[in-house]
């Protein structure tokens, strides 16, 4: 139970407040928050749960470990936009400024965040603007956004669409803009930007997305995951107000729930619809929340020209060891303080240094500063060290997260577009699979590149841990659900010592299910000429033109055949291809048995494939094959049978 103790100032202020509330009418409502939460953005929380989950485990490590207790690891820019009359007077203070930020920073070390502004404020003189609607952000940001931070407008008046007074609105959907909207009065009493910040950070009101209904979320907390605002540390809330909170912060109302049991709620919850004096906290599970969704959906976050962000030049290996070569580049920094594995002590204190790390998997955290501000930021399971697997054979059922049991996720392209692991139908309704490869009981797992929220051609990378080919005739098998009116593409690579491969099969665009209850398809790859490596295979996602283009794979496979080495001898012995050297556009294969043999296929030294198909007794067209060595790839219904081909 929280127990507020009014200091005398305090008590002033309600007299105030009480005759202010009076006057106006005793039903009129504060200026309210305008953020709506909508379904989509429901849709995008739900479908990084997973992620979301892994990272509160996460936090709650550190909370228990007294060496992190309290210790900011994560600095987020801020791009302040200070909205005055065409004459350039008027706005918000500098000094209520400061006074904001700071008050964010006493609210939000909690959950290992702190906020500085970035590149100093810009001001935006225009009356036009001084008077804002909600709705009207294009404007606002044609000539006034930078990307990358978190971009704060603070104007005298705001409005919503219906032309209501509300104090501010933020974006809470995934990466689409970095944006909270304030009216000046508001951002400077002390909760309501720490209010916009939650939603920026995924959180929903305590009384749930719902604005205009009572809660449906009981007293006794039997549904507090899945309802109100679907975290069970706060008390269901029956929507606060001034109505219902007095002077004292404490809850005058008479609801009850649907069990007939007497609300009794946090009226000092910093996401309530409290009155805004009386929102001080977060809960716990608020804070891992936020730190959370931070950590899956906005470390992209860094100020371009003072940032702990960095480089190294290799991050992950097969073997038992690795040296890394750090490199940080912001070049308004005179310090820095390196924590290679983020046990709280500091390794380096040099710009670039290098480290060798045994087995395991670290997090980094890098701390800068120079004369005016000190910055920190962790970067989470950053280095995999001997991360091996032989023989590969993933179902995916006991994932987490994507990025479990050494598999490696990558968004590319930055936008929020990355591969999750997923039970059941995905989150966006018609696209994706129903369930995994093998199960209809929403049991199984599988892995997906979820569409939405991301933009057309993001790219998601899925990354294996080391495999090791140790024979001949090995295959890779996998299963893959594209299904959705706006599908992109399914790329495989493959990375040897040499770097990467890429389209080691021809790329799989655009549909390849009819319906989407339609089973998973199987794709199979030859991997004969990897023999004695040891590689990774990557999945590479290309985002489609919408929402609606989920690309799902499952039950991942190495498999080798084992075959009598006399009986592929005597096979091969009876295969005849000829011009060799090719010397036309076409390639004769003659055996004497030709009905065995069912499909062929064609690639280079390095797997990559340019001609498949079914054997006939016609030539193959090979007309747009370059000078150089090749495969010839065989399949009959026994054995998989290779003959090398020069052209």
């Amino acid at each position: 139970m929280n127990i507020f103790i009014p200091s005398p100032k305090f008590l002033l202020l309600s007299v105030f407040l009480s005759v202010s509330y009076y006057i106006s009418g005793q039903n009129k409502l504060e200026s309210s928050c305008g953020t709506v939460t909508t379904p989509e953005s429901l849709e995008y929380i739900n479908s990084i749960k997973p992620q979301i989950k892994k990272h509160e485990q996460e936090f709650t490590t550190y909370k228990s470990s007294k060496s992190n207790s309290h210790k900011i690891v994560n600095s987020i820019p801020i791009k302040a936009h200070i909205i005055r009359s065409s004459n350039g007077t008027g706005g918000l203070n500098i000094s209520d400024l400061n006074d904001t930020i700071d008050n964010l920073n006493d609210i939000y070390a909690d959950a290992y965040m702190e906020f500085f502004l970035c590149d100093g404020i810009n001001y935006i003189d225009d009356d036009a603007f001084c008077h804002f609607k909600k709705g009207n952000e294009s404007d606002l940001k044609a000539t006034n956004y930078t990307t990358g931070l978190i971009n704060i407008y603070f104007t005298d008046y705001l409005e919503n669409a219906s032309e209501e007074s509300i104090c501010g609105y933020s974006n809470n959907v995934g990466r689409n803009d970095d944006i909270i909207v304030m009216k000046n009065s508001c951002a400077t009493n002390n909760s309501s930007l720490s209010h916009e910040l939650g939603h920026f950070f995924s959180l929903v009101h305590t009384h749930g997305p719902d604005n205009s209904k009572m809660t449906s979320e009981l007293v006794d907390g039997s549904n507090c995951d899945t309802d109100g605002d679907g975290i069970c540390d706060t008390p269901a809330d029956p929507m606060l107000s001034s109505n219902n909170i007095n002077n004292f912060c404490e809850f005058t109302g008479i609801e009850t729930d649907a069990n007939g049991h007497t609300f009794n709620p946090d009226t000092g919850n910093m996401m309530s619809y409290s009155r805004k004096p009386c929102r001080n906290h977060f809960t716990d599970q608020q804070l891992a929340r936020m730190y959370a969704f931070y950590q899956t959906t906005k470390n992209y976050l860094a100020c371009p020209s003072f940032n702990a962000n960095f480089i190294a030049d290799t991050n992950v290996t097969c073997e038992e060891t690795l040296t890394v070569n750090f490199k940080n580049n912001c070049s308004n920094i005179t310090n820095w303080q390196w924590d290679i594995d983020s046990d709280g002590v500091i390794d380096y204190t040099n710009q670039n240094p290098s480290h060798t790390y045994n087995a395991g998997i670290y997090d980094v955290t890098l701390t800068v500063s120079n004369k005016s501000k000190t910055i920190k930021k962790t970067f989470s399971k950053f280095i995999k060290v001997g991360t091996k697997i032989n023989p590969l054979q993933e179902s995916f059922d006991d994932f987490e997260i994507a990025g479990d049991h050494g598999w490696t996720t990558i968004d590319a392209s930055k936008n929020g577009y990355n591969w999750y692991s997923n039970t059941g139908q995905t989150i966006t309704n018609g696209t994706g699979p129903l369930n995994d490869n093998k199960s209809n009981n929403n049991i199984g797992k599988y892995i997906y590149a979820e569409a939405s929220g991301a933009k057309l051609g993001d790219v998601a990378e899925f990354i294996s841990p080391c495999i090791n080919i140790t024979t001949s005739n090995t295959e890779l098998e996998f299963s893959y659900h594209m299904f959705g009116k706006n599908i992109g593409a399914l790329h495989v690579d493959i990375k040897t010592d040499s770097g990467y491969i890429n389209d080691i099969i021809p790329a799989l665009y655009g549909n390849q299910q009819a319906n989407q209850n339609d089973p998973f398809l199987k794709q199979t790859v030859n991997l004969s000429s990897y023999e004695n490596q040891t590689i990774k295979i990557r999945f590479r996602a290309v985002r489609g033109a919408g929402w609606d283009g989920d690309i799902a794979i499952d039950d991942i496979l190495i498999k080798s055949y084992e075959e009598k080495e006399q009986t592929i001898s005597n096979t091969i012995a009876n295969i005849k291809t000829y011009p060799n050297p090719i010397t036309s556009n076409s390639l004769y294969i003659k055996t004497t048995n030709t009905k065995d043999i069912i499909k062929y296929q064609i690639s280079n030294l390095f797997g990559q494939v340019f001609l498949s198909g079914t054997l006939t007794e016609k030539p193959i067209d090979v007309s747009d094959l370059a000078s150089g060595t090749y495969f010839l790839t065989l399949t009959n219904k026994n054995s998989r049978i290779v003959k090398k081909i020069v052209k």
